[in-house]
């Protein structure tokens, strides 16, 4: 049994599949697996896993497209490791991304999922600028309320806690899949974040996140909406909601009651304040 399985899955992407899996391959830490999810790919990718001589590679393919839930939620289900790492097709890990992230989980036993800054790379391969996350399990949950705490490709999660609590990838959701889960995640462990740039993040104009950004903001806002409830059920979640995303529209006196809901819930703390004044300034 590998110690982490890496979960990617992959449609129509042979442009920059190869360069994602060596990336995998030649990590420092080399007990895992690859489980690759081809999701009814009709350019070359099948070639592109078939020239790949190595055993710790399983490669399956969807008879029709299935979309990437259900494609990372079949890769899941076919995983073996203790771990389980995402890393998305047209993207590139450092070769000590899982290393590092395994070292971290290790150490703080209360964390169970952990991701990482990235670094854009542009379709030449040139990087660009590093976006970094919020690290802390306090600051994690209050990132949580207004968008994903984690990019997606970068998440290194412990396996048994998905299990024990039975969670897969909502295949309802278009986009922000990833959004949705992890907030059903943090309701039973906390969450935390590499701050250097561990995973090279592709930035390209045929990439989802740039076809797709207003569905992907629909379901953003609606897990969000969700969580900012959970938390602060009476105040305007619509309007706290609105300045913490630094949109128009919104209330600083419900933003405000938001954050005390939330102190009340998980204490004081200086980074999550910091936060919040500068959503209340922008």
């Amino acid at each position: 049994m590998p110690l982490v399985s890496v979960l990617l899955a992959v449609r129509d992407d042979a442009r920059f599949l190869p360069e994602a899996i060596d990336s995998v391959l030649n990590q420092t830490l080399a007990d895992l697996e690859l489980v690759v999810v081809d999701d009814a790919s009709t350019d070359e990718t099948p070639h592109v896993l078939a020239d790949v001589d190595d055993a710790r590679l399983v490669a399956l393919r969807n008879d029709t497209r299935l979309g990437l839930a259900a494609s990372l939620n079949r890769a899941l289900d076919e995983a073996s490791g203790k771990y389980m790492a995402r890393l998305d097709a047209d993207d590139v890990a450092a070769p000590e991304r899982l290393g590092r992230q395994v070292e971290r989980l290790r150490a703080r036993p209360e964390v169970a999922i952990v991701g990482s800054a990235v670094t854009d790379l542009d379709e030449h391969g040139v990087r660009g600028r590093t976006h970094v996350m919020p690290a802390g399990a306090v600051p994690v949950r209050w990132h949580a309320l207004f968008s994903s705490p984690f990019f997606h490709p970068t998440v290194l999660v412990d396996r048994e806690a998905l299990e024990m609590h039975a969670l897969r990838y909502d295949a309802a959701f278009e986009e922000s899949e990833d959004y949705d889960l992890w907030t059903r995640r943090l309701a039973f462990v906390d969450g935390d974040n590499v701050r250097d740039g561990l995973v090279l993040k592709r930035v390209h104009p045929g990439q989802a996140s740039q076809r797709r950004q207003d569905v992907q903001e629909s379901f953003q806002r609606r897990v969000a909406l969700r969580e900012i409830a959970k938390v602060a059920n009476d105040v305007d979640v619509e309007a706290a909601w609105r300045v913490g995303a630094r949109k128009d529209g919104g209330s600083r006196v419900e933003f405000v009651r938001l954050l005390r809901a939330f102190e009340a819930r998980h204490g004081s703390d200086w980074n999550v304040r910091r936060a919040a004044l500068r959503a209340l300034v922008s």
